[in-house]
């Protein structure tokens, strides 16, 4: 309005004179449209006044407005472009190290098939020279025990779970119970069973849930400590007398030792496998005093 004020050569505007009053100068009205008042040189009774239509107004305004929105997205747009774009290539290393850490577990799980059979078949062949031999027979459980870590490895890589069928639940803990006292002839075992557990499920992942648990049980036990195995109703609990857990939150992730021993998959993927199950499972633990698992088959599910 201050340029067309001295050219008067503004066709979007409209011009007229009015009487002087001072409180509208250089003030700026929208009653209707755009106003504005300037003075007159030589003229001591008139100003000019310089209008901008209400309607062309409101159109300039929804086209600023319009304007405003389509950069805005624009711009939106293209910061989350950018924003993701350095989101992928700053995790690209990360995604790289996990396929080469799942690649190197894979070729470690490979070179273990030769050793642990050529194990497993001298094992037979010395059962068979020398007969039902105790010696024999723990040697046998340490090879169980290598197989059991190579299965948690093939867990944490993939899942390629067995059929499911109708499985005595308490047969299947009391073959690993058993297994176990095998394997840790200082310890004290108790079993202790009110009734069965039959159920449709899959009994691959069972006996790899209860491996991790009374495995962990034995491990972290005190030396002449004990392990108790009690069935009642639908809820099994595996109780140790061992150094207990400091950090119950923390216990099921994966990576998490409270000791030197292990490589902290085992209850990370026990954890896996009772959540796919529908499991439920307590913890309860003193540290100094023992740990015990309750795992409740309530609602078990098929795998």
């Amino acid at each position: 309005m201050n340029v067309c004020n001295y050219t008067m050569d503004c066709e979007q505007f409209s011009y007229d004179f009015v009487d002087k009053n001072q409180s509208r100068l250089n003030e700026l009205f929208q009653t209707d449209g755009l106003q504005s008042y300037f003075t007159i040189p030589q003229s001591d009774k008139f100003y000019m006044k310089i209008s901008y239509p209400k309607k062309d107004y409101m159109r300039d305004i929804q086209q600023i407005t319009h304007d405003f929105f389509i950069k805005f997205i624009l711009a939106t747009l293209l910061l989350s472009t950018i924003a993701l774009f350095f989101t992928f290539y700053s995790l690209r290393p990360i995604r790289k190290a996990l396929q080469l850490n799942d690649e190197f577990i894979k070729d470690i799980l490979h070179d273990f098939n030769t050793p642990i059979t050529s194990m497993i078949l001298n094992i037979k062949m010395f059962k068979e020279e020398k007969g039902d031999d105790p010696f024999i027979k723990r040697v046998s459980h340490g090879i169980n025990n290598i197989m059991m870590l190579q299965n948690n490895l093939k867990c944490f890589l993939q899942h390629s779970p067995s059929q499911n069928t109708q499985v005595n639940i308490a047969i299947i803990i009391k073959k690993s119970f058993d297994t176990m006292q095998a394997t840790y002839p200082r310890l004290t075992f108790h079993y202790e069973k009110d009734n069965d557990l039959i159920r449709i499920s899959n009994a691959e992942i069972l006996t790899r849930i209860f491996d991790n648990l009374l495995s962990n049980a034995c491990k972290y036990n005190k030396p002449n400590g004990q392990v108790s195995v009690t069935i009642r109703g639908t809820a099994i609990s595996i109780k140790d007398t061992g150094k207990g857990i400091q950090d119950i939150s923390k216990v099921m992730q994966r990576y998490y030792k409270e000791q030197d021993r292990g490589i902290g998959l085992g209850l990370h993927i026990v954890q896996k496998l009772i959540d796919e199950l529908n499991i439920e499972m307590k913890i309860e633990s003193e540290v100094g005093v023992g740990s015990t698992f309750i795992l409740d088959f309530k609602h078990l599910k098929k795998a």
